[in-house]
């Protein structure tokens, strides 16, 4: 709860005291900017071309899982560009404990409060993989947010760290072949069950930051919720957004992206409702059900989403036993069991295929981790064991 007291603290007396500063070139990345009093701490910074010390700013606080600041900020340049944002990324917050990183994000908000004009109502939170689930826990932790981008990966677990009353707005965005894909879909069952402001983009990728597109159509819609709640309503701005959304919707229907355009069909009924007529939409979203070769693609995905936990479940079990212990792992049923997990993505339907590479990738993540980050101390013959499992998972990789 110290990260809640503290962020309370800052709103009440940073808002509207804020010091003087050298200015900072507009329009640039700023890698390094260090933290007042702790050297060893530092975020990078982008102003937009439009930011004015004189006018209360919008601001997205990223959070990298590997620290590495200047990554954080690129992805959210365009959409720092069209909505004035101020994008701050942290230099020291990565995976990791959580009370660390709420210490780090204590001393990132003190900072950055105290040298710029926020709007109260217009602070973002994001992160990719580990730093998704930082961002989503530190807004859960303080309400204190308008909006969180999470990309990559959900929550941590914890209750605590998880939405459920609060009143930010959440958007996912996962590639479809990110192994945490089937992760981000049951969050989004989750949050639908609840009636949470939240909606998930799905689209083609792996597990990586989103392209710069995809971060301005989160943004896009996190505005769409602001305007929703303005009095009176701006109709003409919301049927701006309409439009654009509308546009998304036939550009995956000429890409034959079925599954994208239901994505899309769900998301348009539901932000627009009230607002827009919606009559000849709903017609469409009723025919695209009913086609055969729809029916086809979600029975498809359904199969391999079935699979894959069967799966994850078998591998994680296998992988804990044959590496979180000092016995030696039992390389034969993991090149038997690979070899058939190599057949379905040979053999199988498109669905199936990027359910393989989903599983795998998870595999190649846990090891690489436990090589190079997380456990340093491993012995030489784990650090072989770990080698040889990964040239198993990946022959080609060489």
């Amino acid at each position: 709860m110290r990260l809640f007291y503290l962020f309370l603290a800052l709103f009440t007396i940073n808002f509207t005291s804020v010091k003087a500063q050298a200015k900072l070139e507009k329009g640039t990345i700023h890698d390094s900017i260090v933290i007042t009093g702790v050297p060893s701490e530092s975020f990078a910074l982008y102003l937009p071309k439009s930011f004015s010390d004189n006018l209360p700013s919008s601001i997205v606080f990223i959070f990298e899982p590997a620290a590495r600041g200047t990554i954080g900020i690129h992805p959210f340049i365009d959409a720092s560009e069209k909505y004035r944002l101020i994008l701050v990324c942290s230099n020291n917050s990565r995976n990791g404990p959580y009370e660390r990183n709420f210490d780090v994000a204590n001393r990132l908000f003190k900072e950055v409060f105290s040298r710029f004009n926020i709007k109260e109502d217009e602070i973002y939170a994001s992160g990719f993989s580990g730093g998704s689930r930082l961002a989503a826990a530190i807004a859960s932790l303080t309400n204190q947010f308008a909006g969180v981008v999470a990309c990559g990966a959900g929550f941590s677990g914890l209750p605590e760290h998880t939405p459920s009353t609060h009143d930010f707005a959440y958007v996912g965005l996962c590639g479809y072949r990110d192994m945490n894909y089937s992760e981000m879909n049951l969050g989004k069952t989750y949050l639908n069950s609840i009636n949470f402001n939240s909606t998930l983009f799905t689209f083609d990728d792996k597990h990586a930051w989103p392209p710069p597109h995809q971060i301005t159509r989160a943004f896009d819609w996190l505005y769409l919720q602001k305007l929703k709640k303005e009095t009176p309503i701006n109709l003409e701005e919301i049927q701006a957004h309409f439009n654009a959304d509308c546009q998304w919707l036939r550009n995956l229907d000429a890409q034959n992206e079925l599954l994208l355009l239901e994505e899309q069909y769900i998301r348009l009924l539901k932000d627009y409702e009230g607002l827009i007529h919606l009559d000849s939409l709903e017609q469409e979203y009723q025919v695209l059900q009913k086609s055969k070769e729809f029916k086809s693609q979600k029975k498809a995905l359904k199969a391999a989403m079935s699979t894959e936990g069967k799966w994850t479940q078998k591998l994680r079990s296998q992988f804990s036993k044959d590496f979180d212990s000092g016995d030696d792992p039992n390389f034969i049923w993991w090149e038997k069991e690979l070899g058939k997990l190599d057949n379905l993505q040979e053999k199988g339907d498109v669905e199936m295929q990027k359910m393989v590479y989903r599983v795998k990738f998870e595999l190649f993540a846990r090891a690489y981790s436990k090589k190079n980050n997380l456990e340093p101390n491993l012995n030489e013959n784990q650090l072989d064991n770990l080698n040889r499992f990964l040239e198993i998972l990946y022959p080609n990789a060489n």
